[in-house]
């Protein structure tokens, strides 16, 4: 599509005027595309990790062209133009940080994504520590590590308040309100997830978890343990794995030491990547002749994932381990509702940014929008760039009461926050009504089930999304 054509598009799309038509008010002087513009750093992972993670990179574009289509991001008294740099963290701990301490040298006074929850809790540690401190929006790691102390917590002195991200009992991160995240935590997921075990096979009440040990395998096993056991469940084992490079052979041992107790279900958390050996080491020991001691069970084990699982299509796996995806797999995750106002204007302007895109396959795509837009609507409304203010402005433009803003709205946002107004930003993932911790909350989640050909859909919403917030009139609208 030539850039003309988009650039129409994107004004029908924003209701703005396209460059050179006489507007009148506040829209006359609301960008000097002169300046020097607001730099964002975008910590991302763009190779060794599933499809759908290295593909919601493209959101950070949507966002910018978005936002530079129409005013910009408010600093002082007019907008200025937004730029992002984005590196590859490459999925690996040490270059995430590395990447982190890389944008800020080169000017970024806002940090978006980090990667995954191994990835991201060093990134966003050394962000809050910089001096001058530099806000966090993560908009892939569920690690609980990444929660900030509540009021509460900041008022008890039972409450040890860590100066880094930690997930402990009696203890929670100090990170001044700094990092906020547009996705879910492990723990609540874990929940979930037990909650739909436990109410969708009732007769299956013994599990096992073999979960990732880390800052999201942790709390998402055990938010599963207290809900599942909650609820009449018996949880006969807990199996942790460490890292990318577990081979079948190993989980092979794995799925061994996890099903001697002959569990029903297995609560699993790989990503897209690990479920493919996964699934493969299943079907190695099922049809294992030499295994005498096969639990009675194994052969009918139902997996159920709670974690991302559905950012790749498994069309390649061998057909045996395909076969075990469809018919005794199922994951609980983040979902959307497309039928909402807030996904059809995002997918609306995804499109016109990328005529081709295709629907999403996971939360990601969505929840990369939304980390980049509440940063510069945070930033906007703080008509700053200092850390603290910025920090400051993060549940203000998220949660209610206010004017209700939805994807593809910037100039109506940009309007209120530069007249003082209140906005509620209602995301493309979520309603993203940010708590104390930093943690988006409304958040749907959905049952995915992975279809013969080896791609993943979306079956149905099992938790739907908090009831979007009761929006506020906008009574002055566009009429300036």
């Amino acid at each position: 599509m030539a850039k003309t054509t988009v650039l129409i598009a994107l004004a029908c799309l924003l209701g703005t005027a396209v460059a050179g038509e006489a507007t009148p008010g506040w829209k006359k002087r609301c960008l000097d595309a002169s300046a020097d513009p607001v730099k964002f750093g975008a910590n991302w992972q763009l190779s060794a990790s599933p499809p759908d993670v290295i593909g919601s990179a493209d959101q950070i574009e949507v966002a910018k062209f978005e936002i530079n289509g129409t005013c910009g991001i408010r600093l002082g008294r007019i907008g200025v133009p937004l730029a992002v740099e984005v590196r590859d963290n490459q999925n690996n701990l040490a270059q995430s940080v590395a990447v982190t301490q890389a944008l800020i040298n080169a000017g970024a006074v806002a940090i978006v994504g980090g990667g995954n929850s191994n990835n991201a809790p060093p990134a966003a540690d050394l962000a809050v520590r910089h001096i001058p401190p530099i806000p966090f929006g993560a908009n892939q790691a569920a690690a609980d590590s990444l929660s900030g102390c509540t009021a509460a917590e900041l008022a008890d002195p039972a409450i040890t308040k860590s100066s880094t991200p930690v997930y402990a009992p009696g203890q929670c991160w100090n990170h001044h309100g700094l990092v906020f995240r547009t996705t879910a935590t492990g723990f609540q997921w874990g929940t979930v997830g037990a909650r739909y075990a436990r109410e969708t096979y009732p007769t299956l009440t013994t599990a096992a978890i073999l979960f990732r040990n880390d800052d999201f395998g942790r709390p998402n096993r055990d938010g599963f343990r207290s809900t599942f056991t909650e609820l009449g469940g018996t949880v006969l084992a807990e199996v942790p794995f460490v890292g990318m490079a577990v081979t079948v052979e190993q989980f092979k041992a794995l799925l061994r030491t996890a099903t001697a107790g002959n569990p029903s279900i297995v609560a699993i958390n790989p990503n897209a990547i690990l479920l493919r050996r996964l699934m493969q080491a299943y079907v190695e020991l099922r049809d294992d002749p030499t295994w005498t001691a096969r639990p009675l069970n194994f052969s009918t084990l139902r997996f159920l994932s709670i974690s991302t699982a559905t950012g790749d299509v498994y069309s390649d796996l061998a057909p045996a381990a395909l076969a075990v995806l469809v018919n005794q797999f199922e994951s609980v995750q983040p979902a959307w509702d497309a039928s909402s106002l807030a996904f059809q204007k995002w997918f609306a302007l995804y499109r016109t940014v990328y005529p081709n895109a295709q629907p999403p396959t996971s939360g990601f795509y969505m929840s990369a929008y939304d980390a980049v837009i509440v940063m510069a609507l945070a930033i906007t409304a703080a008509g700053t760039t200092d850390g603290p203010a910025v920090a400051a402005k993060f549940r203000e433009v998220t949660n209610p009461p206010g004017v209700c803003v939805y994807p593809g709205e910037w100039r109506k946002a940009f309007r209120l926050l530069a007249k003082g107004k209140d906005i509620n930003y209602e995301g493309a993932l979520s309603s993203v009504d940010l708590d104390e911790r930093g943690n988006a909350t409304g958040i749907a989640y959905g049952i995915f089930n992975v279809q013969p050909d080896g791609t993943p859909a979306l079956m149905r919403t099992f938790q739907p999304a908090a009831q979007q917030s009761v929006c506020e009139p906008d009574e002055e609208e566009d009429d300036e």
